[in-house]
């Protein structure tokens, strides 16, 4: 088995601690799950946790699967510029990946975006000091990139790699008056649906999502998703919603998915 964890994880700084100080009480929820999920991958026995990310390099044809030796960044964007973050990479598996599917190619990029540094720094603060490997979604159809979560699973079993995926997703953008992307009443509804689907692992509905909703929703979570159940195909794991809120006109779920 090569996938030993699954996580979906939101990347919004003000869960930072540094960045959102007081504000951080509005997402108590959130932090709360993402330590427990945090503890659970510490446990997990990996030896490389992949994070996909619906920021940094992101493809149109292809998943840009990056392979450098070492990854840095910081949130000096958000008023952060210290500490600076530096990370192992995995260029071993990254490669593989590549080689091994046509749906990916090699991404030189060594900075890493708001979309890996925020899901990362709850399991750093827990100790985690696994490599990583980080991979940008493409906006391709759901399907392929489930079919390339499933080529990454079977090149990680081919190296004897075992891995801790975490998909980076943010839900509907949309959810308030004051949210980023403005109002929409489909904001809520694209989050209901989503949460449902997570909860029931109802594979076969999040690929047939609507699109014109997803859309609407303002959303950047699909993408990443269809790639960590990808990953977990066949692999009977047990999905836990551990959280949900919009405390700030977004929506941030924390799942885990523990394979049987």
């Amino acid at each position: 088995m090569s996938i030993v964890f699954g996580a979906i994880m939101p990347h919004p700084p003000i869960i930072v601690p540094a960045i959102g100080k007081e504000r951080l009480k509005e997402a108590a929820a959130t932090k709360q799950a993402l330590e427990e999920v945090s503890r659970r991958l510490k446990t997990a026995d990996c030896d490389t946790i992949v994070v996909v990310t619906p920021h940094g390099d992101v493809g149109q044809a292809s998943v840009p699967v990056y392979t450098g030796h070492v990854f840095e960044g910081n949130f000096a964007q958000f008023g952060q510029p210290k500490p600076n973050f530096v990370y192992k990479g995995d260029p071993q598996l990254g490669l593989a990946i590549v080689k091994d599917t046509h749906l990916a190619t090699a991404c030189p990029e060594t900075i890493l975006d708001h979309g890996v540094l925020v899901p990362l720094y709850y399991p750093t603060a827990a100790g985690s000091k696994k490599p990583v490997l980080p991979i940008a979604i493409s906006f391709m159809p759901l399907s392929k990139l489930f079919e390339f979560g499933r080529a990454l699973a079977r090149t990680a079993d081919r190296l004897g790699r075992k891995v801790a995926l975490i998909a980076s997703a943010d839900m509907s953008h949309r959810l308030t008056p004051e949210a980023p992307s403005g109002f929409s009443p489909k904001g809520k509804v694209f989050d209901e649906q989503l949460v449902a689907l997570v909860k029931n692992n109802d594979i076969k509905g999040l690929l047939k999502f609507d699109p014109v909703l997803a859309e609407e929703a303002g959303q950047d979570a699909l993408w990443s998703i269809a790639i960590l159940l990808g990953a977990l195909d066949g692999q009977n794991a047990k999905p836990e919603v551990l959280s949900y809120e919009g405390p700030f006109g977004v929506g941030y779920m924390v799942a885990a998915f523990q394979p049987q």
